[in-house]
C-alpha cells in the first residue's frame, strides 16, 4: 500500500532505521554524509531517527518537474502583469 512509514531492521551490530515514501516501493535506510548506513544501538534510537528523517522529508519545499514551487511562485509574481486598477503613467501630456 502506498503510505508513509518508518521502521527498524535488526543487523549484527545493532539496528538500522528506515523510511518509506509514498512514491517509492522500497525502504530507504538512513545513511550518514558518506552514504554509509547508520547503525543505532537500540531499536528505539533507530525509530526516533527515522521519525526525524521523515519529518525533515515532509517539511522540504515541494517540487514540480524538478523545480522548486517557491522559486516559480516568486518568478510568476515578479513577471505577472499588474492589475488593471494600478495605472502606470506613460508620459507627461500637454
Amino acid at each position: 500500500m502506498n503510505e508513509f512509514q518508518i521502521g527498524t531492521e535488526a543487523v549484527a551490530s545493532g539496528h538500522l532505521g528506515w523510511i518509506r515514501k509514498v512514491h517509492r516501493a522500497t525502504n530507504e535506510i538512513l545513511r550518514d554524509s558518506r552514504g554509509e548506513p547508520i547503525v543505532f544501538a537500540t531499536p528505539d534510537a533507530a525509530k526516533a531517527a527515522a521519525g526525524e528523517a521523515m519529518v525533515a522529508y515532509l517539511n522540504t519545499p515541494m517540487l514540480r518537474d524538478g523545480a522548486r514551487v517557491e522559486a516559480i511562485s516568486k518568478a510568476e509574481a515578479f513577471f505577472k502583469p499588474k492589475s488593471a486598477g494600478a495605472a502606470v503613467p506613460v508620459g507627461t501630456g500637454a
